[in-house]
């Protein structure tokens, strides 16, 4: 592990968010119920009120929002909840991906598909398509808003991924000991166990903590244009005697991207607060990307013989699959 620096930052950096994930709502000085301040008393009196937000001080590390609510807490707090959402969208992109990439590269039917669908999709960045649709007032308005945005989000990426996987598993079928098995009469239960999965599991691995990246990513711009996976319309006002009334959306969750929304008036007002966001996502995001890109590069140099490994199971039975194709060939002249 040693020759591959990224791995060991990737490491590091998704440790540290690990344990504020696990330990984070048990540390010091933070406030579990988020609560909101409306006002402080200053040092010259009851008269003296101070009102939201409050810079960076002893009571507040990182400042407070315009809510009064402690970023401190709030950040720490948030990371379970960011960690959960773009974990959730990348696991069941990745369940659904496997099987469709997987069988496209077996059925022709499912490859035309893939095809198409990567055709519709790829047109448009996702971050537009999200944008135009989560617009739409059935999704504004829809209680089940969060179900609505995370199956949007995974019907745009699962063609991606299983495209990457159908990659994945065409380079392994140009392989010799993959003929091997065919010859020998290698079912496809057999061809995912001994062939697939051994030969592509550090690729989709890869893919996987990437895709959380990218996930983040999305998120984060969606939040500058006030648009979240969680997010209720709260009535502000209203014309009496009419049934004219005024709303506005509100976030419900304390992800991180949250915490963008307000950014051009929080710029001049309390710059610490989408600033503090903003180094917690880059941090989350650059810890993937060296995490996913050393897996990547880790499993190369291994796969080249730079890196000692002991043999293992499948190791031998690839080595006497080459043998037995290599030898089947020259018996076939």
């Amino acid at each position: 592990m040693r020759r591959v620096p990224l791995l060991w930052i990737g490491i590091i950096g998704c440790s540290i968010i690990a344990f504020f994930f696990i330990f984070g709502p048990y540390l010091p000085k933070i406030d579990r119920q988020l609560a909101s301040k409306t006002y402080t008393l200053g040092n010259n009196g009851n008269l003296d009120f101070i009102l939201p937000p409050y810079p960076p001080s002893e009571s507040y590390p990182l400042g407070s929002d315009a809510q009064g609510r402690d970023m401190y807490s709030a950040l720490i707090l948030g990371t379970r909840t960011t960690i959960i959402e773009i974990a959730l969208i990348s696991i069941i992109t990745i369940v659904l991906a496997l099987p469709f990439g997987m069988l496209s590269a077996h059925i022709p039917l499912l490859r035309k598909i893939l095809e198409a669908w990567n055709y519709l999709f790829s047109r448009i960045p996702v971050f537009f398509f999200v944008v135009l649709l989560t617009t739409i007032p059935f999704f504004v308005f829809s209680q089940q808003r969060p179900i609505w945005m995370i199956s949007l989000i995974i019907i745009l990426e699962v063609g991606k991924a299983a495209e990457f996987i159908h990659k994945s598993i065409k380079e392994i079928q140009q392989t010799a000991y993959y003929d091997a098995g065919i010859v020998s009469g290698t079912k496809i239960s057999g061809l995912w166990r001994w062939y697939y999965v051994p030969g592509c599991f550090s690729q989709w691995l890869s893919y996987f903590i990437l895709h959380m990246g990218n996930m983040l990513f999305l998120l984060g711009q969606l939040g500058f244009f006030n648009i979240f996976v969680a997010q209720k319309l709260t009535q502000v006002g209203g014309i009496p005697g009419t049934h004219i009334a005024f709303y506005q959306i509100e976030n419900t969750s304390i992800a991180w991207p949250t915490f963008l929304a307000n950014t051009f008036n929080d710029i001049n007002n309390c710059p610490w607060v989408p600033i503090f966001a903003c180094i917690c996502i880059t941090f989350t995001i650059f810890s993937f990307i060296t995490f996913g890109k050393g897996i990547m590069q880790y499993s190369l140099l291994k796969q080249k013989g730079f890196i000692s490994q002991k043999e293992s199971m499948f190791s031998r039975k690839r080595s006497f699959l080459n043998y037995f194709a290599k030898h089947g060939k020259e018996l076939s002249k």
